[in-house]
């Protein structure tokens, strides 16, 4: 990790002013859950207990108004809710009456170190002259953070210690019990392409900071890592390996640091490679083509213990300290299409154990970092999701590592555990905080691992927020509809999977509404362009419009992410069609020999409501339909209407006619079949002939008659 590299890993942000130092105002609570959102912007930050009664407070830097001092403020758990216990101004670099150099700001940074059983906090104060091609600082000065009676915040100075450090690392290079401070500058000169690095060791003493070891090396410019690693009391400072393969080791002998340095064949001269830490006294060093475990016992040459071939080395990572130790190697770095990051978990042997990918909420917002929404390339706002150490770790200091929403342990079955977890998106963890340690402290800022600090100026200090959230609801995944909920409006979703939803929206654009907690930050790929917005006390109405066309229905593609102040996050991405034309419809009706009813066929537009005469028709997911509606047997007009999710309609109209469609018929045929068919109804309605009885004048008596005798009559007929 070295020095000459800090600023680009990770810069920290100097601190503006503040005129006097007054309590922050009480927290905001995020909705539906005990998280509090600090006020003010957080420059940096770290987690300690600096009354000495187990529980750890936060202390942060923040940004102040315009002025000449810096402020820090400790906020504490009384049992029941969060709140700033203290506040008070933090020393700068260079004192009163003393010049200011030309061009010159303030960087700040705080320092966690461990006396005995009791934490100490240290303010540190450095002034950077901006743009200077060397990387130097000048007049660091040391402030400690104390907790006084009352619950008065005091940053007392401590001393004006000078020189140009960049990073500072809290370690016990001594064996005593307590942290030693290490000092490390380096220094680069333009003009010969070299660069060079002091190490500086201060012991506490007599009310102060004593030097007792200060040495000028230039391979010490070369990663930098603080661990166990020859077997003897007090933790070994470490360096390397330089193109050429060599590593320095500073380790305690007797009353002394004394230096050594060996040489790892490294297949030749290489352009990077850096130390990724210890664990159980094993050096893991990443070189560009391979990871490696390196031996180095007191008074021995160095043994390499295992190999694994690798071209991934700059996020790689050891998690732990001991045997069970984890050597995470990163495959991806995220910016490739298509391929969010992932870790192939390894054990001390270097042998695979598993493999971790990214959550699905990560997923999302790697497809926007990588590219895969154009649109969203070179956006302004960190929207990483978090990969890295909790620091101090869990259940009392247990190793935990982070990585694109997933908790990774050592131990278990599997020689490792990893779940999903909450996102961490544009935060990272500070450290646990609060009674029986049941808060984790998250922050946009760059807040470095705990123990070690930087001092670097990038330009000026960015909005970063601070959250306070319950440990277990960080220990398990979010619900996006906890994150927010997002409403279409003017537009309908047909369909989904994890990655994306189709929709169809109307010709002039839709909208989107977002609820989530206030402040939270909204990015909206719109088109050509994204732009960044954040949600207030009502929800926010986003618009996502047609690209210029004048007309005929036009494909999108939209993006939505939202982030809320606790670094949860969601993403919604969505292909669809603009539509401005109405639905497709064509139909045709047949009738149903002898039968009083007709059959419908046609085809509408995909995803069309069909109705005839405002019965639903059943059209199959291309439109396709075919359905029976009655009929008589005159002719009759049926209204046939396809109506798609947006409300748009386009209308038929049918004649059918039931038992028989003669419409089609020849004229000829029609009257003769008419001619017959009246024949028969005739037929069927004349009355037949029929005998009938007489009676002849006379006696007015019935008399039997003979029918044969009747002229005329036929005896057949009866």
């Amino acid at each position: 990790m070295g020095s000459a590299r800090h600023g680009g890993r990770a810069a920290l942000i100097a601190a503006v002013a503040m005129a006097a130092a007054t309590l922050a105002p009480p927290p905001a609570s995020a909705a539906d859950d005990a998280t509090v959102i600090l006020p003010g912007t957080t420059i940096t930050a770290l987690t300690a207990d600096l009354d000495g009664d187990g529980d750890r407070e936060v202390v942060r830097l923040v940004q102040g108004e315009a002025g000449a001092d810096h402020l820090l403020e400790v906020w504490g758990h009384d049992g029941e809710r969060w709140s700033a216990i203290g506040s008070d101004t933090l020393p700068i670099a260079v004192g009163v009456g003393d010049p200011v150099p030309v061009g010159s700001e303030e960087a700040t940074s705080l320092l966690l170190m461990r006396s005995g059983n009791r934490d100490r906090v240290l303010a540190l104060s450095a002034t950077v002259t901006v743009n200077d091609p060397s990387g130097g600082n000048c007049c660091l000065t040391i402030s400690e953070v104390r907790l006084l009676r009352g619950g008065r915040v005091d940053v007392g100075l401590v001393q004006r210690q000078g020189g140009g450090a960049q990073y500072i690392q809290a370690a016990d290079v001594d064996g005593d019990g307590a942290d030693d401070l290490v000092l490390h500058e380096a220094t680069y000169r333009p003009l010969e392409d070299d660069q060079t690095a002091t190490l500086t060791v201060l012991r506490w003493g007599e009310g102060r900071f004593e030097p007792i070891f200060e040495r000028t090396n230039a391979d010490w410019t070369y990663g930098f890592a603080v661990a166990e690693t020859d077997g003897a009391d007090g933790l070994d400072l470490l360096f390397g390996p330089t193109p050429d393969g060599t590593i320095h080791r500073l380790a305690w002998h007797g009353d002394a640091l004394q230096s050594e340095e060996a040489h790892l064949d490294i297949g030749g001269p290489r352009d990077g490679g850096w130390l990724m830490g210890v664990a159980d006294g094993a050096i893991v060093i990443s070189l560009n083509a391979e990871v490696r475990t390196v031996r180095w016992a007191r008074d021995a040459a160095p043994t390499t213990v295992n190999r694994l071939p690798t071209t991934a080395f700059g996020a790689n990572a050891v998690v732990g300290s001991g045997p069970d130790a984890l050597i995470l190697v990163q495959e991806g770095f995220g910016f490739e299409l298509g391929r969010p990051p992932s870790l192939t978990i390894h054990d001390l042997a270097l042998r695979p154990l598993g493999r971790v990918g990214a959550s699905p909420a990560s997923a999302g917002f790697w497809r926007m970092l990588s590219g895969e929404i154009p649109q969203t390339v070179g956006i302004q706002r960190n929207l990483f999701p978090y990969s890295g150490p909790i620091p101090g770790g869990l259940d009392d200091g247990g190793p935990a590592f982070v990585s694109s929403g997933y908790l990774i342990r050592p131990g278990g079955a599997d020689g490792y555990q990893a779940r999903p977890m909450a996102e961490m998106i544009g935060m990272q963890p500070v450290g646990i905080a609060g009674p029986g340690d049941a808060w984790l402290a998250l922050s946009g800022s760059f807040s470095p691992p705990l123990g070690t600090a930087y001092l670097y100026w990038d330009g000026g200090v960015r909005s970063s927020g601070m959250a306070l959230r319950p440990l277990e609801q960080v220990l398990r995944p979010d619900d996006p509809a906890d994150v927010a909920s997002i409403e279409l409006l003017g537009a309908v979703e047909v369909a989904r999977d994890d990655a994306e939803a189709t929709l169809v929206a109307r010709g002039e654009g839709f909208q989107a509404a977002i609820t989530a907690p206030a402040g939270s930050t909204v990015l909206v790929v719109n088109g050509l362009a994204a732009q960044e917005t954040e949600v207030g006390a009502e929800p926010l109405i986003v618009d996502i419009l047609p690209r210029a066309k004048p007309d005929g229905d036009q494909d999108f593609d939209a993006f939505i992410a939202v982030v809320t102040p606790d670094g949860r996050g969601t993403t919604q991405q969505w292909t669809g069609t603009f539509v401005r034309e109405m639905p497709e419809l064509r139909v045709s009706a047949s009738t149903d020999g002898g039968s009083l009813s007709a059959t419908l066929v046609g085809r509408a537009s995909s995803g069309s409501r069909v109705t005839a005469n405002g019965v639903v028709v059943e059209a199959d997911a291309d439109g396709s339909f075919a359905g029976s509606i009655d009929a008589p047997i005159w002719p009759s007009t049926v209204v046939v209407t396809a109506r798609d999710l947006l409300g748009n309609e386009t209308t038929k109209l049918v004649e059918v006619v039931g038992v028989v469609d003669y419409r089609g018929l020849p004229w000829a045929a029609i009257m003769v079949a008419a001619t017959v068919l009246g024949g028969a109804v005739l037929y069927v309605r004349t009355p037949k002939r029929r005998t009938t009885l007489s009676v002849p004048a006379g006696d007015g008596r019935l008399e039997e008659l003979e029918l044969e005798s009747i002229d005329g009559l036929d005896p057949r007929a009866r």
